[in-house]
């Protein structure tokens, strides 16, 4: 079946008889329609209503291969023209269907694990032997020890003699072989000691408060976890969602509102077309893994990073 390009001489005869006029009229309207666009795009962009916007970014140097020959090539600094649907014209030409984003149920793979030492494991480092106490709930986890820094593996049981461990059994000391004594005499007398012999009985342990007090706890925040508040804390709600993404040509680290998921756009370094995600890349500004990044990182992920606006009427 042969179908039929619209080009510019069916666009010009579809205005001429929607608005009234001749098709030279309409041919003068779009061609000085024409050359105000171009005009206002080289100076500060210009947005065709309910249609695109139009402006002029500046992309930097970057290195390329050419396909054919596989050779390296730079390609300068330099202006190109940027051109962003705008939001009504994509939901007029390609209307998002109602299950377009589906929430999935979160699947809780790793422990919880809370600053609740009321059910908690008490045990020894193999190394230096000191007494380390842990939450329950960190039970298989590899920590540190607070005492010479060595690998140790929290149990799921206290070990026997520690603070929440049973107490050590009690063995009386061995008996050595001794000559008989002699039988005293009638005019011999034995002094009477009121202390009575020590055994194993007799001999003090250690108090709780004792054991307490030589007891470290283990460092959660080594763990990787967050121990200072349950989940039922509330947590701030930015005003306005961001998303944060690696551009698959260049690796430029681009930020964009959370308006614009799903939209084509352009990257502003390299200019290859893309469509920005529902979701922020890991290791970005925006990333699942920001809380366990320091200060200086995040400063310096800032410092590279590019953002893109959402385009007028969107």
């Amino acid at each position: 079946m042969k179908t039929t390009t619209y080009n510019k001489n069916c666009l010009i005869r579809e205005l001429a008889f929607n608005v009234g006029i001749t098709q030279k009229k309409a041919r003068i309207l779009l061609e000085a329609q024409q050359q105000i666009v171009y005009r206002e795009a080289r100076n500060q962009g210009i947005t065709l209503p309910g249609i695109c916007r139009l402006d002029v970014i500046r992309r930097r140097a970057r290195k390329m291969k050419n396909p054919q020959t596989g050779e390296s090539i730079l390609i300068a600094e330099h202006e190109t023209l940027r051109v962003r649907a705008l939001k009504q014209a994509r939901n007029a030409v390609t209307p998002p269907p109602e299950d377009l984003i589906t929430v999935l149920p979160q699947e809780n793979t790793a422990p919880k694990v809370l600053d609740d030492f009321s059910q908690a494991v008490s045990f020894r480092c193999p190394k230096c032997k000191q007494e380390i106490e842990a939450p329950l709930s960190a039970a298989g986890m590899v920590a540190e020890c607070p005492g010479c820094g060595n690998q140790v593996t929290i149990p799921k049981e206290s070990e026997p003699g520690t603070i929440h461990g049973a107490a050590l059994p009690t063995t009386p000391p061995a008996t050595e072989d001794r000559a008989p004594l002699a039988t005293p005499t009638a005019d011999e007398t034995i002094p009477l000691s009121t202390t009575p012999p020590p055994s194993a009985e007799n001999i003090p342990l250690p108090s709780f408060e004792a054991k307490k007090n030589q007891t470290i706890r283990i460092d959660l925040a080594a763990l990787g976890m967050d121990a200072a508040a349950p989940d039922t804390a509330p947590k701030p709600v930015s005003s306005k969602r961001m998303l944060s993404f690696f551009c698959k040509n260049c690796r430029q680290e681009i930020e964009a509102p959370a308006d614009m998921a799903g939209t084509a756009s352009e990257c502003p370094s390299c200019g290859i077309s893309f469509e920005v995600p529902f979701f922020s890349d890991p290791g970005t500004l925006h990333g699942s893994d920001l809380e366990k990044k320091s200060p200086e990182v995040l400063k310096e992920i800032k410092g590279r990073t590019i953002r893109i606006e959402v385009p007028d009427d969107v």
